[in-house]
């Protein structure tokens, strides 16, 4: 019985050597194959990812319509065409519209005609009346001087004739008088005149002035009614507002268009330099979030092509999406807008920030267990993992903040 036990625990110490053995070429086949890494210092770059797509700007695509009622008569356009800033987009029968213009033009031009008969008659007739005018005051200037001479000549023969020699006749005293009369008679005719000459000068300048007036408002007119024409004209050629690409049309050649309180829409243009990133930002992730963060991004047509912008704005309002809640980053592209279309799919990276001067270890050392991250620390007891406390990772490292000490050597699988 006691050579029973004996074997028994020879077996057992036999047995425990061989399990030690094995689990120790196990974890020695575990390890094979693991790398190596020195923890360090380095830089972590905080990114949130997220999806978007392509939308145009504000401004960027407008619907082109027409404010006249007609039939298309010429539509040399289709979608995808690119068209330059004036570019002929449609034509809608504008014959009565043209009408109109050389109507307007005619009732201009005679007015002009007419008007300049009437001003250059007015304008002889105060010239006639100018020279009428200045020929009465030198009638007046003449009469007055013949009138002042003999105002003088009759007080000369008056002292004389009542002096006591009477060296002057009466006759002589008489007729002096009488030339008096006579002057003083042809100097009032002379200013009547002359102020008859001043009125009707007067009178043929005020009424140059009032056609004048009337010629403006009336040619001032003339032109308005020319302009409305000529814009309405306008309304029937549809050019392009600025270049770009067209992305719809909803009219062809033939078709008759009534304008309406709403212009009938013929095409959409869309400026394709012109084009926004909408990035949907989860709203767990939207505090991170705030204008100026800088964006890399690719869409699945460019699967190569590297895309960066900064975040301008960020819509308050929030949009759902399959019962999850999303705010809107709007990025503005300023680089290979002609490759990129809407509606494209954009994959976004959010460079939050920058962390430095920390200790880093690769994302795939660190394993979550039993509730924990922890790390598999070369040279640590048992199976070799120690609990580490994480901070912020990227696309390579991971930051440590607590379980680890600069130099160590973690192991991990690539």
């Amino acid at each position: 019985m006691k050579r029973y036990v004996l074997y028994s625990f020879f077996i057992v110490i036999i047995l425990s050597a061989i399990f030690s053995y094995l689990k120790a070429g196990k974890a020695r086949h575990e390890d094979t194959g693991l790398k190596e890494f020195e923890v360090k210092r380095g830089e972590v770059h905080e990114t949130i990812e997220a999806t978007g797509e392509i939308k145009p700007a504000t401004g960027a695509q407008i619907s082109l319509g027409a404010r006249v009622t007609g039939t298309v008569v010429k539509e040399p356009i289709s979608v995808g065409d690119r068209v330059k800033k004036g570019d002929l987009i449609a034509i809608i029968d504008n014959r009565e519209l043209k009408e109109d213009v050389v109507k307007a033009e005619a009732e201009l031009s005679r007015i002009k005609v007419h008007y300049a008969n009437l001003i250059r008659e007015k304008k002889l007739r105060v010239d006639e009346l100018t020279k009428e005018y200045d020929s009465s005051l030198l009638e007046v200037k003449k009469a007055q001087s013949e009138y002042d001479f003999r105002k003088w000549n009759f007080q000369s023969m008056k002292g004389l004739f009542e002096s006591k020699n009477h060296s002057v006749s009466e006759r002589s005293f008489r007729e002096a008088r009488n030339q008096l009369v006579q002057a003083g008679k042809s100097l009032k005719q002379a200013r009547n005149k002359k102020e008859a000459a001043r009125l009707s000068l007067e009178q043929a300048r005020v009424a140059l002035a009032r056609l004048k007036k009337e010629f403006y408002q009336d040619e001032k007119k003339a032109k308005a009614e020319l302009a409305k024409a000529k814009i309405r004209l306008s309304y029937s050629v549809l050019r392009a507002p600025f270049s770009g690409v067209i992305t719809y049309v909803s009219t062809q050649e033939g078709e008759t268009v009534v304008a309406g309180l709403n212009a009938p829409q013929f095409v959409k243009i869309l400026d394709e330099s012109r084009v926004e990133n909408w990035i949907y930002i989860d709203e767990t992730d939207i505090g991170h979030v705030s204008a100026g963060m800088t964006v890399t991004f690719s869409v699945d047509a460019y699967p190569q092509l590297s895309l960066r912008g900064k975040i301008e704005k960020i819509y308050p309002a929030p949009v759902i999406q399959n019962n999850v809640v999303y705010y809107i980053a709007v990025v503005r592209i300023v680089e290979h807008t002609s490759k990129l279309h809407l509606k494209m799919t954009t994959h976004n990276r959010i460079h939050v920030r920058t962390v430095g001067n920390v200790l880093v270890v690769p994302n795939s050392a660190v394993k979550f267990m039993d509730g924990h991250y922890v790390v598999k620390l070369k040279g640590a007891k048992g199976d070799g993992y120690v609990k580490v406390e994480v901070g912020v990772s990227d696309d390579a490292f991971t930051e440590i903040k607590k379980g680890l000490k600069e130099g160590d050597v973690v192991l991990y699988k690539s």
